[in-house]
């Protein structure tokens, strides 16, 4: 016998299912990283070209002239670095961006190279001699000036090691105390007061140097409030969301 057929359900072969409209949606935290990696990036090469600036115009005997002019010269180079030095902490920290650390780290380098170059200038400066208190102290700062913007680079970038950097200018501590032992010892008719300038220049180099080499955690407390911050800003960031 044969069986009887099954009913089949009445059902369209083909159901066309309703889609929902793509929309175009935009990567916030992608703009935000990279908007202000931009702008950060920009304020800080502004502040490094004027850095620039203002250093030649020391050597070139342009203190004395125009101290005030100097000193408002410093003050917008500063604020303009600290705007940018902020904004990227902002993009690195906040934004997790990922490329501007790299970044970062090459203009760290470059910042060592000026440094550097400018520790080679000073040191022919004190071997002349003839420089007043005013350019000395002028010449101290700027080095100073310029190992602070390396550490502040050097903060911007998580695990970013300073070790390397100290290599270059403990060796150019060793050259000036060979210029110090030259200039003093076997060249003619030294001026024997500026020595204590050569000595504290020295000093303080070879001081920052190795304090960068031994690597004891000096800026680790710094390092960890600025993780706070920016673990505290997300905390804060994700409960606002889950709760909205």
């Amino acid at each position: 016998m044969k069986e009887p057929q099954k009913i089949l359900p009445h059902v369209q072969p083909f159901v066309e299912g309703k889609t929902q409209p793509r929309k175009n949606a935009v990567d916030t935290r992608g703009m935000l990283s990279l908007v202000t990696m931009l702008v950060s990036l920009a304020a800080l090469t502004l502040a490094m070209i004027g850095a620039l600036k203002l250093v030649l115009d020391i050597f070139n005997d342009g203190l004395g002239n125009n101290l005030e002019g100097m000193l408002v010269k410093v003050v917008v180079l500063g604020f303009t670095f600290f705007f940018g030095w902020g904004i990227g902490l902002v993009s690195i920290r906040g934004f997790a961006n990922l490329v501007y650390p790299i970044i970062v780290k090459i203009y760290a380098w470059v910042c060592l190279i000026a440094v550097g170059i400018l520790y080679i200038k000073v040191i022919q400066k004190l071997y002349l001699q003839k420089y007043d208190g005013l350019h000395f102290w002028a010449y101290l700062l700027m080095l100073l000036g310029g190992l602070f913007v390396l550490i502040c680079l050097h903060l911007m970038v998580e695990g970013h090691d300073l070790r390397p950097f100290a290599i270059p200018l403990l060796v150019i501590s060793v050259v000036q105390l060979f210029v110090i032992v030259y200039r003093y010892v076997f060249a003619a008719n030294p001026n024997g007061w500026m020595l204590l300038g050569d000595f504290t220049i020295f000093i303080v180099m070879i001081s920052i140097s190795a304090l960068m080499l031994m690597h004891i955690g000096i800026l680790s407390p710094l390092r960890d409030q600025l993780n706070g911050v920016f673990t505290f800003e997300k905390g804060s960031s994700q409960n606002g969301d889950g709760t909205g």
